[in-house]
C-alpha cells in the first residue's frame, strides 16, 4: 500500500472517532474553541492525503489531482456533518465552513510550492497569501480565547469590572437584554420579556478562600427595580432549588453594594453544598416582568472579610 493511501486509511477512522463520537468534555470556552479549530487542520491533512492518492492514479493530470482532492475532501466534510445528527452531535454550518477552510488552506499552501504546477510566480505568491490569510482567520479565535482567559485571571478577585469592553463582553451574554459598555460600567437595557438580564458564564471558578460576593449595581430609573441574583456551579441540575437565588430591590436612582456571604451560596442547593471550586455562572436579571427598562452594573468581585 502506498504511503498516501495508508495515511488516508488511518485518517478516516480517526476523523470518524473525533467527529461522530459524543465526547463528554467540560463545557468551557477553551474546549469549544479548540473543538471548532480542530476541523480545519483535520480536513487540511485529509485533503493532502487525498492529493497524494490522486497522484498515483492520475500522474500526468495535475489539475485533476487537485480537483479530486478538493471535491472528495469537501464531500467528506459535508457527510461528517450530516452523520453527526443521528449520533447526537451538533452539526453546524460553522463547522462545515471550517472543514472547507482547512481544505482550501492546505491545498493552496501545497500548490504554492508544487513544482508540477506550471504557474507564474505571482500566482504562487497569491496562493501563499491566501493560505496565510486563511490560517490567521482560523487561529484568531484560539488567540482570542487565550487572551480572554489571561484577562480573567489578571483581574481576579474581580469577576467583571468593565474597563475593557472587548474582554468583559467575552465572558458575558445578554438574555432579552442589550449590553452597552459606558465609562467603565455595563448598561443593560431590557428589551424583551419576561425575565431579561445578563449572565457571566464561566467566571474564575474557584471561589474558595473568599467570604463574600459583592455586586455593585445601580437603578437609573424613576421606579422600583426588582432583580434576582443567581449563582450556580458546574454540577447544576437546572432546577430552581439547585442554585443560589436572591432577590434585590433597588429604589429609584439607588446604587448599592450588594454583599452576599459565600456561606449562603454554599448552603443554597437543596440536598447538597454548592461546589465553590467549580462555579459556572453568575446571573443578574429583572424579576418583575413589568418593571423598568434598565440597570447599570459597575462591578462584580469577591472579597475576604477583615480579620
Amino acid at each position: 500500500m502506498r504511503r498516501p493511501t495508508l495515511i488516508l486509511a488511518l485518517l478516516l477512522p480517526i476523523a470518524a472517532i473525533l467527529l461522530l463520537v459524543d465526547w463528554t468534555f467540560p463545557f468551557t470556552a477553551m474546549w469549544r474553541v479548540v473543538e471548532d479549530f480542530g476541523h480545519a487542520p483535520l480536513f487540511g491533512v485529509i485533503a493532502l492525503a487525498l492529493l497524494g492518492v490522486s497522484r498515483s492514479r492520475w500522474p500526468s493530470s495535475v489539475v485533476r489531482q487537485y480537483g479530486f482532492a478538493a471535491v472528495t475532501a469537501a464531500v467528506l466534510g459535508m457527510l461528517t456533518e450530516l452523520a453527526q445528527v443521528p449520533v447526537g452531535r451538533d452539526a453546524s454550518w460553522g463547522d462545515l465552513s471550517r472543514n472547507f477552510l482547512g481544505i482550501g488552506i492546505a491545498l493552496a499552501a501545497f500548490a504554492a510550492f508544487d513544482r508540477r504546477l506550471a504557474i507564474p510566480r505571482s500566482v504562487r505568491v497569491l496562493l501563499v497569501l491566501t493560505a496565510a490569510t486563511g490560517l490567521v482567520w482560523t487561529i484568531a479565535p484560539v488567540v482570542e480565547v487565550v487572551q480572554a482567559y489571561r484577562y480573567r485571571t489578571a483581574i481576579f478577585p474581580l469577576l467583571a469590572d468593565f474597563s475593557q469592553s472587548s474582554r468583559d463582553s467575552y465572558w458575558s451574554r445578554g438574555s432579552g437584554a442589550r449590553r452597552t459598555f459606558e465609562n467603565g460600567a455595563l448598561r443593560v437595557d431590557f428589551v424583551s420579556e419576561p425575565f431579561p438580564g445578563v449572565a457571566w458564564f464561566e467566571p474564575r471558578p474557584d471561589w474558595r478562600g473568599y467570604d463574600q460576593l459583592v455586586v455593585d449595581v445601580e437603578n437609573p430609573n424613576d421606579s422600583l427595580l426588582q432583580l434576582t441574583l443567581r449563582v450556580h456551579d458546574r454540577a447544576h441540575s437546572w432546577e430552581f432549588a439547585d442554585r443560589f437565588n436572591r432577590n434585590i430591590r433597588l429604589a429609584p436612582r439607588e446604587r448599592r453594594l450588594v454583599r452576599v456571604p459565600l456561606n449562603d451560596i454554599i448552603r443554597a442547593p437543596s440536598g447538597r453544598d454548592m461546589d465553590m471550586g467549580h462555579i459556572a455562572d453568575v446571573s443578574l436579571y429583572r424579576s418583575d416582568p413589568a418593571g423598568p427598562s434598565r440597570m447599570i452594573v459597575h462591578s462584580l468581585r469577591l472579597e475576604k472579610e477583615e480579620p
